[in-house]
């Protein structure tokens, strides 16, 4: 199923151009920008892949094992996951998990996959409910290459995008930008996960 793909590159940038994660990530920028920038980003990626896909790997694994019997229910239960964030993102359900943010800037590490480490470990809970909602979608998936796939393009989604193009533009304008749109970014993401849901309902039911 596509959908997984599809789930993984929504949220992905949604989580990446997340001011909240936006704020962790902007100290450990002067130690990946430069000339190599694009090969730090890449590495930094696979060190928040390396967070990611133990969890999106559980998640299929126990979800497949869960409703190996019966899978329509784990397409229900995908539904509802989906639909919940998606509403979050709309806000048109509030949950005050944007309160939880820390006022620190604490990471750990010397190099861009360890920092990448860091970054994942840091945003599991301020990202929770994009990256919940990926877990839930790549958890129905059959193919487990597919499941990789799609927590490896998430993985990168959340930090490479912003270090390269912060490293040809400016922080300062990278910054504005994610300011001004991520709202807008929000919305559609919310329309999309709902469009997601609203179709492994009706795989559910037929």
């Amino acid at each position: 199923m596509f959908e997984s793909i599809i789930s993984s590159i929504v949220l992905g940038i949604t989580a990446g151009l997340c001011p909240l994660n936006l704020f962790f990530i902007i100290p450990i920028f002067p130690k990946v920008l430069g000339e190599r920038a694009p090969f730090n980003a890449v590495v930094f990626s696979l060190g928040v892949s390396t967070v990611f896909i133990p969890l999106g790997l559980l998640g299929n694994f126990g979800i497949s094992s869960i409703f190996s019997g019966e899978n329509k229910y784990g397409f229900l239960l995908g539904a509802m996951i989906s639909i919940v964030i998606g509403l979050i993102l709309l806000r048109i359900l509030k949950i005050s998990y944007i309160m939880s943010v820390k006022k620190e800037k604490k990471f750990y590490g010397s190099t861009p996959y360890t920092y990448g480490i860091s970054y994942g470990l840091i945003t599991i809970a301020r990202a929770a409910p994009l990256l919940l909602s990926l877990i839930s979608i790549v958890s129905l998936e059959k193919n487990i290459l597919m499941v990789l796939a799609s927590l490896l393009i998430y993985s990168f989604l959340v930090g490479a995008p912003l270090i390269i193009i912060s490293s040809v533009f400016g922080l300062k304008r990278v910054e504005a930008f994610v300011k001004k749109y991520s709202k807008t970014l929000d919305r559609i993401s919310g329309i999309l996960l709902i469009l997601i849901g609203a179709y492994y309902l009706y795989l559910f039911v037929h």
